[in-house]
């Protein structure tokens, strides 16, 4: 595949993983009586798609004029992520003292497909450039 169709492609493969992996989330969730919005599952998704796309494109982007450093702007996108989540998303889970589970995954389900999507196309880009 041309490395042009690179940037839909992920942003394809972002998009429907990270909707399908919302939905299951949630779905199961309800199932075991707990209630998704509880534990800002939206807005852990909506976070993580944005930071994607931004580490993404931004590797994509500089691939050329900064091959040498896509390595430090793909660990620099997840240092963001990790700071952003303390910054928005753990004050709400920690309120009770205690980082549950269910928490845990809310963040780190959509990070973990993100992450391991961008670590995918980051290798294939160095690969052909």
């Amino acid at each position: 595949m041309k490395i042009r169709f690179y940037p839909v492609l992920f942003i394809l493969t972002l998009f429907v993983g990270l909707f399908v992996s919302f939905f299951s989330q949630s779905w199961l969730l309800e199932n075991k009586g707990h209630d998704p919005s509880s534990f800002q599952l939206a807005k852990s998704y909506v976070l993580n798609a944005i930071m994607a796309l931004i580490v993404f494109l931004a590797i994509y982007i500089f691939r050329n004029r900064y091959r040498d450093l896509l390595g430090f702007f793909f660990l620099g996108g997840s240092l963001l992520k990790f700071a952003l989540f303390f910054i928005f998303l753990y004050p709400a889970f920690n309120q009770d003292g205690v980082l549950e589970r269910l928490e845990f995954l809310a963040f780190f389900v959509p990070y973990g497909y993100a992450l391991a999507l961008e670590t995918f196309f980051l290798v294939k880009l160095l690969n052909t450039v």
